[in-house]
């Protein structure tokens, strides 16, 4: 169900930007016939076909993960290797959030579900803390389509959007802390045959170290070794086929669903999206226009992104929607990456908040929360992610 939800809400956007981008160059006086060429021209491009390979192949590592088994002992050796309560009840939804999938917080939630009836914890709290922890790592974390997206409409290198947004996801983890681990119980019995299960210290870590070796080798090749994303992923996608233990059924099927129509429209209307304004004059109309109503571009850049955050609940869409009109805003004489922080804030705050997003609705049915209470929870960890965003950027004026 919510795997089908979320595969119709990509359609309807990536319908509803090619039917925008199509209004808007009609509107601002091109032909259909010089509209339809931005298109294919567009579809085609190099910088769109390398996107849409960067999205192809981060869906299928996810998916050689899953079949290869990675998942089961990665939750096995973080059970060996965390012995504190109020850390290890989120070290499934944290690390179940380094791989990007459609409503994956269902998937922590029961892992969060029996240490937090132990604990005595509200649904609302369980609710919170796999909600939360599952999205710490969505601001800066390479394998996520708003962080890969926002390097191709941008034009950067993707190591520079993960060291320039990387303070987000900092900011993210010590806020779920401070207001959702920080009111937890500091101890939890542990039955002796839950102690006598428990392996040593050294194989936990080791069973860690194998079942995430590919996500840090890409992480390794790409920020150390500064090779291009596309041939980071390629090589270790390459290597864990070539080193077996999968049958070539397995691998078909992991491919199969790696192959997202549905995501590749998303992503080929999000490039012509981009195109249309800049080819229209739109861009340069819609900037000016905005300067001349003579609203704050701080404004603009925190606000823009965050409506449509919180209205389509995809980084997606903030970010291919809302970049390119404000890309003139975040650009001086070079990419402003502390506007661009304010920017990817505002819009991620508004994902988190939106009533839209799947992993916020099928976590809260699962607990059985009460949304109000939810919100409650979730409103003083977004502001302080937001305002650690706002005191970089003031930061970084003074010390201009």
């Amino acid at each position: 169900m919510a795997a089908e939800q979320s595969k119709k809400g990509t359609w309807y956007i990536g319908i509803g930007m090619l039917a925008i981008s199509l209004i808007i160059g009609l509107l601002f006086g091109m032909s259909f016939f010089s509209v339809l060429k931005d298109f294919s021209k567009t579809a085609i491009h190099i910088d769109t076909l390398e996107l849409v390979g960067i999205i192809i192949l981060v869906i299928f590592l996810g998916n050689l993960l899953k079949e290869r088994g990675h998942l089961g002992q990665l939750m096995r050796s973080l059970e060996t290797l965390i012995r504190l309560p109020r850390v290890s009840i989120i070290i499934p939804s944290a690390f179940i959030g380094l791989l990007p999938m459609p409503a994956g917080a269902l998937l922590s939630a029961p892992m969060v579900d029996e240490p937090g009836d132990r604990m005595g914890l509200s649904p609302e709290t369980k609710t919170f803390l796999n909600y939360w922890f599952r999205h710490v790592w969505e601001y800066s974390w390479p394998l996520y389509p708003g962080v890969i997206v926002a390097s191709g409409v941008l034009d950067v290198p993707i190591r520079e959007i993960i060291i320039h947004l990387f303070p987000l996801t900092l900011a993210a983890i010590a806020s779920g802390a401070i207001f959702g681990l920080s009111k937890l119980p500091s101890a939890l019995t542990t039955s002796s045959a839950q102690k006598q299960k428990s392996k040593t210290h050294y194989h936990g870590l080791k069973n860690l170290l194998v079942s995430t070796w590919p996500i840090l080798a890409v992480i390794l090749l790409v920020i150390i070794f500064k090779l291009e994303y596309i041939i980071a992923l390629l090589i270790i996608v390459i290597v864990l086929v070539a080193l077996g233990h999968l049958q070539p059924q397995k691998i078909r099927r992991a491919l199969k669903r790696s192959l997202s129509p549905q995501m590749i429209l998303l992503i080929v209307s999000l490039m012509i999206f981009k195109r249309i304004l800049e080819s229209s004059g739109a861009l340069v109309f819609i900037t000016d226009f905005l300067g001349r109503m003579g609203i704050s571009p701080l404004i603009l850049l925190f606000g823009i992104p965050f409506l449509v955050g919180f209205m389509a609940g995809m980084p997606v869409a903030f970010v291919g929607g809302t970049f390119p009109l404000l890309l003139p805003f975040m650009t001086q004489s070079e990419l402003n990456f502390t506007y661009l922080m304010l920017a990817y804030v505002g819009g991620f705050s508004g994902v988190l908040l939106s009533p839209v997003h799947l992993c916020l609705l099928f976590t809260k049915e699962y607990f059985k929360a009460d949304f109000k209470k939810v919100y409650r929870l979730l409103f003083l960890p977004v502001s302080l992610v937001v305002l650690v965003a706002l005191s970089i950027l003031f930061l970084s004026k003074l010390l201009v």
